[in-house]
C-alpha cells in the first residue's frame, strides 16, 4: 500500500515537472527580442556590506558605461560596513559626482538588512528605472544600455547572471556544482518568464520602474522575510498585474564570484529555499512546481528498492528531458556545452543536496552573508 502511494505521487509530480520543463523550453525558444530606444534616467542601486575587495572593481565598470553619462547615477548603500568600503566609495565619489554614498540606518532593527538598505537607496534615487546588482558582481560596459532597452511596456526586467570561473578544468567540485546548478535555475527562470510564468529571478541582475515599485508598496509586504528582495518582489509585481520580461542579450549579463566553501554554498541555498514555503501565498503555482522538483529528485530512487526497472525508467525519462532542456539553454546563453559533461555528477548529488537544503531552509538553519 505504501509503495502504491509512492508510485502515484511520483507519477503525478513527474508529469507536473515534465510539463513545466517543456513550458520552459518553449519559453526559451520564443524569447522576446523587441527593444526600446528610449533613454530614461536610471539609478543604479547597490547594497554593500564589507565589500572592500569588490566595490572598486564594480564602480570602475559602472562609471564607464556606454549609457549617456547624464542619464544615470549610482547609489551605494553602505550597510554598516566595518572595513574600508565606505572610504573606497568616497574616493570614487570625489572624482565622479554621479556616485552617491548612502550610509544605511536601522540595520539592527530589521529582519532583512538588505531590503532595508535597498529601500533607503531607492527612496533617495531619482531614476525612473532602478537597476540593481550585488556588490560582488561584475557587469559589462553595455549593461545599463542593454537592460533598459528591454523595458518597452514592461515594468520589471530580469537579467541573466552566473558565477565567473577562470578555468573549468582547475575548478573545485563545489564551484563546478554551484555553477552548473545556478545555470539550471536561471535557464528555468528565463523560460518561465518568457512563458508568462513569473516564478524566479536573481537580485544579481534586476531592474524595475520606481513607480511600479512604489505601487506594490516596495518591500513592505515582504519585509518580515530575511531574503527574497528579488523573487518575492517579483511575486508582488505579478500579483499586481505588472509585466515582467527576461533580458536575453549577452551585453546584459552579470557575473559573480563563486562561493569558496561547501558550508557557505549550503547556507546560501538554504536561505533561498526558505522562500519556498511563502510561495504558497505569493504564487501557489510556483510552489507546486517546486514541490515537483523536490519529489522527483528522490522518489524514483526510493522506487528502485522495490521495482528497480520502473525506478531506472523514471530516472532515464527525467534525464532525457533535462538534458534536452539544458543543452538548449547552453545554446541560448552561449555557454560552453562541454560543461554538460558535469550533468551526471550533478544528477547523482542533487537528491541529497535538495533534501538537505529543503530541511535547512524550512528550519531557517542558515546565516546571512557577513
Amino acid at each position: 500500500m505504501i509503495f502504491q502511494i509512492i508510485y502515484a505521487v511520483t507519477f503525478i509530480f513527474l508529469l507536473i515537472y515534465l510539463f513545466y520543463l517543456h513550458l520552459f523550453y518553449k519559453g526559451l525558444r520564443k524569447r522576446d527580442v523587441k527593444f526600446s530606444n528610449e533613454k530614461p534616467f536610471v539609478s543604479v542601486v547597490v547594497a554593500a556590506r564589507n565589500e572592500e575587495q569588490n566595490i572598486a572593481r564594480l564602480l570602475t565598470v559602472l562609471v564607464n558605461q556606454t549609457y549617456p553619462s547624464d542619464k544615470f547615477d549610482i547609489i551605494i548603500a553602505n550597510d554598516g560596513s566595518t572595513d574600508s568600503t565606505e572610504s573606497i566609495v568616497n574616493k570614487f565619489a570625489t572624482k565622479w559626482t554621479k556616485i552617491k554614498l548612502l550610509n544605511v540606518t536601522g540595520r539592527e532593527d530589521v529582519i532583512s538588512p538588505k531590503k532595508n538598505a535597498l529601500s533607503q537607496a531607492i527612496e533617495l534615487a531619482g531614476g525612473e528605472i532602478i537597476l540593481s546588482t550585488d556588490a560582488d558582481c561584475l557587469v559589462g560596459k553595455y549593461w545599463i544600455e542593454s537592460m533598459v532597452a528591454n523595458f518597452n511596456e514592461n515594468e520589471m526586467v530580469i537579467g541573466y547572471s552566473r558565477t565567473k570561473l577562470a578555468d573549468w578544468n582547475k575548478t573545485s567540485f563545489i564551484k563546478k556544482f554551484e555553477h552548473f546548478d545556478f545555470l539550471a535555475m536561471l535557464f528555468a527562470a528565463a523560460g518561465a518568464i518568457s512563458s508568462g510564468k513569473y516564478f524566479s529571478c536573481s537580485g544579481q541582475n534586476i531592474a524595475y520602474k520606481k513607480q511600479a515599485f512604489n505601487d506594490v508598496g516596495g518591500f513592505a509586504k515582504i519585509k518580515h522575510l530575511i531574503s527574497g528582495d528579488d523573487v518575492n518582489l517579483m511575486q508582488l509585481f505579478r500579483k499586481s498585474g505588472k509585466k515582467v520580461r527576461f533580458a536575453f542579450t549577452d551585453h546584459s549579463y552579470a557575473y559573480t564570484k563563486p562561493i569558496e566553501s561547501i558550508g557557505k554554498f549550503m547556507s546560501q541555498r538554504s536561505r533561498w529555499t526558505s522562500n519556498m514555503k511563502w510561495q504558497i501565498l505569493l504564487n501557489p503555482e510556483f510552489f507546486i512546481y517546486l514541490l515537483s522538483v523536490f519529489f522527483i529528485t528522490f522518489l524514483p530512487i526510493v522506487i528502485l528498492f522495490n521495482y528497480w526497472q520502473l525506478g531506472i525508467g523514471l530516472l532515464l525519462l527525467r534525464m532525457i528531458f533535462e538534458l534536452i532542456f539544458l543543452k538548449y539553454g547552453y545554446e541560448v546563453f552561449g555557454e560552453d556545452k562541454k560543461k554538460l559533461m558535469f550533468y551526471p555528477v550533478w544528477f547523482i548529488v542533487q537528491p541529497f543536496y535538495i533534501i538537505a537544503v529543503a530541511l535547512m531552509g524550512g528550519l531557517n538553519m542558515f546565516s546571512w552573508k557577513k
